[in-house]
């Protein structure tokens, strides 16, 4: 056989069996995008096993879009907590929200998170557990549905709480309930979800800035020699006077009016009464207040509120004087000037309200 021969055959079997391993790369290359699309399909849609990452996803990243958030528990309990475009929430389109709580609820709404899935050998009772005992939970952003879960109890070890999604446009529920948290943050959240009604509501008596005050009255029912008026007539003109008296009190000090008119700036009462009776209420109210406070503003406006002694903790107390308490006497309550809502208040927070005549005259040296 001719060398050339022999060496162009050598040569040929070369490009075949080249062409045959750049076939077998792009096969290969080929497999390696299949597998690497599959994998990455495979973590995008999954999370711990088979999760879906849609079906554990809790928070909400931007609660500044939040204008609208439904509570509902099991007993027909709802609470609809909407914002204004003036940021102003309000609690079932009827009163002025409390803003502390509604801040604390946007924020475990922003920090959820995921601690742990339940094990399949909890799951039913869990999901038992939520059907009959859960708070339901709606998120708005814009008016629309974007999330929604049911709230259940707290873990064993209280640093936990039982919660499932509901997909918010089917509204059904997942199958998988999970045990939530905020990371950093020692406790269970439950009791952020929680359907009262007066728990929602703001507790503000008095939010005045000086200027807006014009007068402030002060009526002490058992001793009416203590009441008094005072009247804002300009800057740094004031006139404070006895009830018993149609003349202004002399050597009167203008420092302490000033501080006593900054403390209406934000006063707030403790709680709506709910440990006592509608009876204990109502026999209350037909009794005569301790105390009146009326105040007017710069707008004409008038917010009268009536105080009344409180019944005692529990009956049977006595006091360093060996007497029988008959009042409590670190709260009292009050009627606020809707003449509706009767609210308990801590002499702590309002006894400043209530200073005697004397406290806007000159001290001597």
């Amino acid at each position: 056989m001719p060398i050339f021969i022999f060496f162009s055959r050598i040569k040929s079997g070369k490009q075949i069996y080249n062409s045959m391993l750049m076939k077998k790369n792009k096969i290969a290359f080929v497999i390696v995008i299949i597998l690497g699309a599959l994998s990455f399909w495979f973590i995008s849609n999954n999370h711990n096993g088979t999760i879906k990452e849609t079906l554990r996803d809790f928070a909400v990243a931007d609660t500044a879009s939040i204008n609208k958030i439904f509570l509902a528990d099991k007993k027909g309990n709802t609470i609809l907590l909407e914002r204004s475009s003036t940021g102003r929430w309000t609690v079932n389109g009827k009163y002025e929200a409390r803003i502390d709580v509604v801040k604390t609820l946007l924020l475990t709404i922003k920090k959820i998170a995921v601690k742990e899935p339940i094990g399949k050998n909890a799951i039913d009772n869990v999901v038992k557990r939520l059907a009959s005992k859960a708070v339901k939970c709606e998120i708005y952003q814009n008016n629309k549905l974007f999330k929604a879960y049911y709230v259940g109890s707290e873990t064993q070890d209280a640093t936990g709480t039982y919660m499932i999604m509901i997909d918010p446009e089917t509204m059904q529920t997942s199958a998988k309930p999970f045990i939530t948290y905020i990371p950093g943050f020692e406790g269970y959240l439950t009791s952020r979800y929680f359907t009262e009604e007066a728990g929602w509501r703001d507790r503000t008596i008095y939010h005045y800035k000086p200027n807006e005050i014009k007068s402030i009255r002060l009526e002490v029912m058992n001793s009416p020699e203590k009441g008094f008026e005072l009247i804002i007539k300009g800057n740094n003109n004031y006139e404070v006077h006895s009830l018993n008296s149609s003349q202004p009190i002399l050597n009167l000090e203008a420092m302490s009016v000033k501080q006593y008119i900054s403390y209406f700036q934000q006063v707030n009462f403790e709680s709506f009464e709910v440990s006592i009776s509608q009876k204990q209420i109502d026999s209350t109210l037909k009794t005569s207040p301790i105390k009146i406070l009326t105040i007017k503003d710069s707008k004409g406006n008038t917010n009268k509120t009536a105080f009344f002694a409180r019944w005692p903790r529990r009956h049977g107390l006595f006091g360093a004087d060996g007497k029988e308490i008959i009042y409590d006497t670190d709260r009292l309550d009050a009627l606020m000037p809707n003449g509706k809502d009767f609210v308990m208040c801590q002499y702590y927070v309002l006894g400043k309200l209530f200073p005697e005549i004397g406290y806007f005259q000159k001290k001597r040296d």
